[in-house]
């Protein structure tokens, strides 16, 4: 049942990011990102990552804990799962985060690297692997 309940909870996608979402580079996009999830902040992954204009401070709140209640410990690994190159910049990136008492995290971003830094302008996350994976 949570499994069900996590897929439709935490499937997140975003609009383009705005100009002030821009990551310097992507070492510091990948920091945040880690960080940020390892910490379970997954409201303030979700904010700046582009979901800060789509959801309430009250329903952000909402979303911060029950995310927590699925996932209950912090995350102590992460990698990159998948990653696919596409032209001029763009990639595609499946990056998993969990734990040793079985939590698994999945971030799947559309991303360009540009001039100015790299823009995330897409996202999800999810506990359940197969929307992610379906996303490739």
């Amino acid at each position: 049942m949570f499994r069900i309940l996590a897929s439709i909870i935490l499937c997140f996608s975003t609009f383009p990011a705005a100009a002030d979402e821009v990551f310097p580079t992507y070492a510091d996009y990948e920091t945040f990102v880690d960080t940020k999830m390892k910490n379970r902040e997954f409201s303030n992954v979700i904010n700046r990552l582009g979901g800060a204009d789509e959801y309430t401070p009250q329903q952000m709140e909402i979303l911060q804990g029950q995310l927590r209640d699925l996932v209950p410990y912090y995350l102590s690994h992460t990698d990159v799962a998948k990653r696919v190159e596409l032209q001029n910049g763009f990639a595609q990136e499946m990056r998993v985060y969990w734990n040793d008492k079985n939590s698994y995290v999945f971030v799947y971003t559309v991303l360009h690297e540009r001039e100015d830094g790299l823009v995330v302008l897409s996202f999800s996350l999810n506990t359940n692997a197969t929307p992610i994976l379906e996303k490739f």
